[in-house]
Protein backbone atom coordinates (compact mmCIF):
# COMPACT_ATOMS: atom_id res chain seq x y z
CA UNK A 1 0.00 0.00 0.00
CA UNK A 2 3.25 2.45 0.84
CA UNK A 3 4.40 1.93 -2.86
CA UNK A 4 0.72 2.74 -4.14
CA UNK A 5 0.49 5.61 -2.10
CA UNK A 6 4.55 6.87 -3.03
CA UNK A 7 3.43 6.56 -6.53
CA UNK A 8 1.04 9.61 -6.38
CA UNK A 9 3.90 11.73 -5.52
CA UNK A 10 5.31 13.37 -8.92
CA UNK A 11 8.06 15.67 -7.30
CA UNK A 12 12.04 15.02 -7.39
CA UNK A 13 12.39 13.87 -3.64
CA UNK A 14 15.04 11.56 -2.94
CA UNK A 15 13.96 8.76 -0.18
CA UNK A 16 17.02 8.32 2.27
CA UNK A 17 14.95 6.26 4.77
CA UNK A 18 16.59 3.65 6.48
CA UNK A 19 13.85 1.04 7.98
CA UNK A 20 15.88 -1.82 9.50
CA UNK A 21 13.73 -4.39 7.53
CA UNK A 22 13.67 -3.34 3.56
CA UNK A 23 16.73 -3.93 2.15
CA UNK A 24 16.67 -6.26 -0.66
CA UNK A 25 12.28 -5.59 -0.47
CA UNK A 26 10.58 -5.17 -4.19
CA UNK A 27 8.98 -1.91 -2.74
CA UNK A 28 11.70 -0.13 -0.83
CA UNK A 29 12.65 2.63 -2.58
CA UNK A 30 8.71 3.15 -2.62
CA UNK A 31 8.81 2.69 1.00
CA UNK A 32 11.42 5.27 1.42
CA UNK A 33 9.53 7.71 -0.49
CA UNK A 34 6.22 7.09 1.42
CA UNK A 35 7.92 7.64 4.95
CA UNK A 36 10.44 10.87 3.42
CA UNK A 37 6.66 12.41 2.38
CA UNK A 38 5.58 11.53 6.09
CA UNK A 39 3.06 9.45 4.29
CA UNK A 40 4.32 6.22 6.44
CA UNK A 41 6.58 6.29 9.81
CA UNK A 42 7.26 2.66 10.32
CA UNK A 43 7.27 1.26 13.98
CA UNK A 44 8.99 2.51 17.11
CA UNK A 45 11.49 -0.09 16.49
CA UNK A 46 12.92 1.03 13.25
CA UNK A 47 10.97 -1.71 11.56
CA UNK A 48 8.17 -1.47 8.39
CA UNK A 49 7.55 -5.07 8.41
CA UNK A 50 6.82 -4.49 4.94
CA UNK A 51 5.15 -8.21 4.95
CA UNK A 52 2.27 -7.52 7.49
CA UNK A 53 -0.80 -7.30 6.72
CA UNK A 54 -2.33 -3.49 6.35
CA UNK A 55 -4.34 -2.61 9.10
CA UNK A 56 -7.54 -0.54 8.60
CA UNK A 57 -6.06 2.13 10.81
CA UNK A 58 -2.37 1.86 8.98
CA UNK A 59 -4.57 2.25 5.82
CA UNK A 60 -7.03 5.40 6.99
CA UNK A 61 -3.62 6.92 8.09
CA UNK A 62 -1.69 6.85 5.24
CA UNK A 63 -4.75 7.91 2.81
CA UNK A 64 -5.11 10.93 5.15
CA UNK A 65 -1.81 12.15 4.86
CA UNK A 66 -1.36 11.57 1.46
CA UNK A 67 -4.73 13.68 0.80
CA UNK A 68 -3.03 16.34 3.52
CA UNK A 69 -6.29 15.45 5.97
CA UNK A 70 -4.77 15.51 9.19
CA UNK A 71 -5.81 16.72 12.86
CA UNK A 72 -3.03 17.61 14.88
CA UNK A 73 -4.73 17.49 18.01
CA UNK A 74 -8.34 16.24 19.82
CA UNK A 75 -8.66 19.82 20.23
CA UNK A 76 -8.75 19.66 16.44
CA UNK A 77 -12.39 18.26 15.85
CA UNK A 78 -15.87 18.71 17.20
CA UNK A 79 -17.30 17.87 19.86
CA UNK A 80 -20.54 16.30 18.30
CA UNK A 81 -18.85 13.90 16.02
CA UNK A 82 -19.38 10.27 15.37
CA UNK A 83 -17.23 8.26 17.70
CA UNK A 84 -16.88 4.35 18.28
CA UNK A 85 -16.59 2.58 20.71
CA UNK A 86 -13.21 1.03 19.70
CA UNK A 87 -11.81 3.91 18.94
CA UNK A 88 -10.23 5.01 22.21
CA UNK A 89 -8.64 8.83 22.63
CA UNK A 90 -5.29 6.69 23.91
CA UNK A 91 -4.95 4.71 20.26
CA UNK A 92 -2.34 5.82 17.96
CA UNK A 93 -5.06 6.17 15.18
CA UNK A 94 -7.66 7.80 16.78
CA UNK A 95 -7.17 10.63 14.64
CA UNK A 96 -7.06 9.34 11.69
CA UNK A 97 -10.01 7.22 12.25
CA UNK A 98 -12.12 10.18 13.11
CA UNK A 99 -11.19 12.25 10.08
CA UNK A 100 -11.93 9.22 8.27
CA UNK A 101 -15.20 8.36 9.36
CA UNK A 102 -16.59 11.63 10.17
CA UNK A 103 -17.79 14.74 7.49
CA UNK A 104 -16.34 18.24 8.09
CA UNK A 105 -15.31 21.69 6.68
CA UNK A 106 -11.64 21.99 7.32
CA UNK A 107 -9.51 25.14 8.14
CA UNK A 108 -6.21 24.62 7.40
CA UNK A 109 -3.60 25.88 10.08
CA UNK A 110 -0.82 27.70 9.36
CA UNK A 111 1.88 24.32 10.22
CA UNK A 112 -0.14 22.31 7.53
CA UNK A 113 -2.45 20.62 10.17
CA UNK A 114 -6.60 20.95 9.75
CA UNK A 115 -8.81 22.11 12.33
CA UNK A 116 -12.82 21.01 11.55
CA UNK A 117 -15.04 24.13 11.04
CA UNK A 118 -18.42 22.49 10.94
CA UNK A 119 -19.61 19.02 10.69
CA UNK A 120 -21.78 17.91 7.38
CA UNK A 121 -24.17 15.44 6.68
CA UNK A 122 -22.86 12.05 7.03
CA UNK A 123 -23.78 10.41 3.56
CA UNK A 124 -25.43 7.37 3.56
CA UNK A 125 -23.18 4.73 1.92
CA UNK A 126 -25.60 1.63 2.19
CA UNK A 127 -26.96 2.93 -0.65
CA UNK A 128 -24.03 1.93 -2.69
CA UNK A 129 -24.30 -1.74 -1.59
CA UNK A 130 -25.63 -4.07 -3.25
Amino acid sequence: FAAICSRFDKSDIVARENFTDIEGYWAKEEIERAAILGWVRGYTDGSFRPRNYITRAEAMTMINRVLHRVPESPEDLLPDMVTWPDNKLTDWYYLAVQEATNSHIPERKVNGYESWFALTDNRDWSIYQS
